[in-house]
């Protein structure tokens, strides 16, 4: 079931002040009226009561003096006319001890008896009432203070009646017939009905509760239209601004009529409009500014919201990635450049090396990614930027290779050998891998330049070149060691290996003319890690030790820092 709060809150704030204001003025007006109602049936009662306590003293009085005119014998027939009144219900006189007087010839025999002559006729039948017992509270009260008393009690039927004990006093007047024994001469009860009182009562409380009703009508009306248009319709006012500023109307302003609180809350909405609106300007010019920036940025940009939902991708990003605004949204981060795993590690690297160069489109290109967090560590978006570094890698590798490269024969430099000497040393001791070094030079070449000239002598190590280029394994490294010294690193080959496509590259070099010239080159070699070196020099020491050995014995021919087993090579190098 719905809660009285939970009601009452659902009421608009017109009905419930409407609601909450005639409550509280109808319990008023209700304890007004009750409170007026009240005093107005106090009014009527005593207003009863002293017409009847008149009444009933103007009966004690017409009595007094039909008694004292010497008339008692009437006395009783002036009770009965009273007892005809339509307002009186009983009318009696009563002895002081309760009886009711004139139906005996007790009080007829006793004046009779103090006249001396029977002045008054005595009654044919007698009868004695006792109406009061004679120790009733009222009848002794009456009796000692010689007051009227009125009572209020409950009647048959449940009327409400209203009894009074009035004292007939024993006055100068009276001694004459009754003596001086008593002060009080008997009591008169006079019984009277209260309806006509509760009918003025009862038409007192329906005009009090028609006036009550068209009170609170009235009130109502006056306190709707006071609401409606003192509340309702400013705050209405207000409402429909709010609304329109929620769809996007930043141009709404509230008039204000007055200096009323409401007043004051359209004075605080405007200028809080006028506030907003001069933020959102500031951040559209910032948008626009950074719009500008993303779309026309040379760097791919694509930007996620707090659901990781792409929301931007700028024309240089759709361009790197060969991809539409819509595949890109569709695909998700996860596979901008078709890696998953790669975007996965890029956002959340934690401190791992992650390579920042990809090749994807046939471009070249840098991938960094970062999520923004709020102040609880909540993620409010992610942005990833592209740089295509295509030409600069070419670039790069393009200076790289002029920096390892000879410029006379395009082979490798010094420079190449010694930093991947190093290299393939450590990996080889490291992993315990093969590797084979080769160290050469042109047979009397300074011949060669002293008869045939410089130019000649370069024409020798470039068809040199070519041939080493021609004979050596892809995997291979042939390198210009410098002048007419030679070299080739060998990964993965162990020493007859090494020997075998040493001899061989000598036989080929043999068979060679340069110009008609004949050449030969003394090669020696070393292999690990059947040869232990701890360094490269130490290697190229092995090696030019062993390329000396054969310059030693001849010339054109190989010789090894170790020894080669004649058995493990092949049948024609033997």
């Amino acid at each position: 079931m719905i809660s009285v709060s939970k009601l009452f809150q659902s009421f608009s704030i017109s009905a419930r002040v409407m609601v909450s204001t005639a409550s509280v003025v109808g319990i008023l007006l209700l304890w007004i009226i009750f409170f007026s109602v009240e005093r107005q049936e106090k009014t009527i009662m005593a207003q009863n009561e002293r017409t009847m306590t008149m009444m009933v003293t103007n009966v004690i009085s017409a009595l007094h003096t039909i008694m004292k005119a010497g008339y008692a014998n009437i006395a009783h027939d002036f009770v009965t006319d009273i007892r005809k009144d339509k307002n009186i219900i009983d009318f009696k006189i009563l002895r002081i001890n309760g009886q009711e007087a004139f139906l005996d010839n007790k009080t007829v025999n006793d004046v009779n008896r103090r006249l001396g002559n029977e002045e008054f006729s005595s009654r044919d039948s007698e009868e004695i009432r006792q109406v009061l017992d004679p120790k009733n509270s009222d009848l002794l009260w009456v009796n000692e203070n010689l007051r009227l008393l009125p009572r209020y009690i409950e009647g048959e039927g449940g009327r409400d009646l209203l009894i009074y004990l009035a004292p007939i006093i024993n006055d100068e007047k009276c001694f004459r017939c009754h003596g001086r024994d008593y002060r009080l001469r008997g009591v008169v009860q006079l019984t009277t009905s209260l309806t006509q009182a509760e009918l003025d009562i009862a038409q007192t409380r329906y005009q009090a509760l028609i006036m009550a009703a068209a009170a609170v009508l009235f009130m109502l009306l006056l306190l709707y239209l006071m609401i409606r248009y003192s509340l309702v319709r400013p705050l209405g006012n207000v409402r429909d601004a709010m609304e329109m500023v929620a769809g996007g109307r930043l141009d709404m302003m509230i008039k204000v009529p007055g200096r009323d609180e409401i007043s004051e809350i359209a004075k605080s909405f405007n200028t809080m409009i006028f506030q907003l609106r001069e933020t959102y300007d500031g951040l559209h010019q910032e948008q626009d500014k950074l719009s500008t920036i993303i779309l026309g940025a040379l760097d791919g940009i694509v930007v996620t919201d707090g659901a990781q939902r792409v929301v931007l991708a700028n024309p240089s990003a759709e361009r790197m990635l060969g991809k539409d605004l819509k595949k890109i949204i569709d695909g998700g981060w996860e596979n901008l450049i078709d890696d998953p795993e790669y975007m996965n590690a890029v956002l959340n690297r934690r401190g791992q090396e992650i390579p920042e160069l990809v090749f994807y489109n046939n471009r070249a290109i840098k991938v960094h990614g970062a999520t923004l967090l709020d102040e609880i560590k909540r993620p409010l978006g992610s942005a990833f930027m592209f740089r295509d570094v295509t030409e600069e890698k070419k670039l790069e590798d393009k200076l790289r290779l002029h920096a390892i490269t000879d410029g006379l024969t395009q082979l490798y430099n010094r420079r190449f050998v010694d930093e991947s000497l190093v290299k393939e040393i450590k990996r080889s001791q490291r992993y315990n891998h093969f590797f084979g070094f080769i160290l050469f030079d042109v047979d009397h070449f300074k011949k060669f330049n002293d008869t045939h000239g410089h130019d000649q002598g370069d024409r020798v190590l470039q068809a040199l070149a070519r041939v080493m280029k021609e004979h050596f394994r892809i995997v291979d490294f042939p390198c210009r060691f410098g002048g007419e010294e030679f070299c080739v690193l060998l990964p993965d080959t162990d020493v007859t290996g090494v020997y075998i496509v040493a001899e061989r590259f000598r036989r080929r070099v043999e068979q060679m003319e340069v110009d008609s010239l004949k050449v030969t080159v003394s090669i020696g070699i070393v292999a690990m890690p059947a040869c232990e070196v701890n360094s490269p020099d130490e290697l190229i020491k092995k090696a030019d030790d062993a390329l000396y050995e054969a310059k030693h014995k001849g010339r054109n021919q190989v010789c090894s820092a170790t020894p080669v087993a004649d058995g493990e090579l092949p049948l024609d190098l033997r």
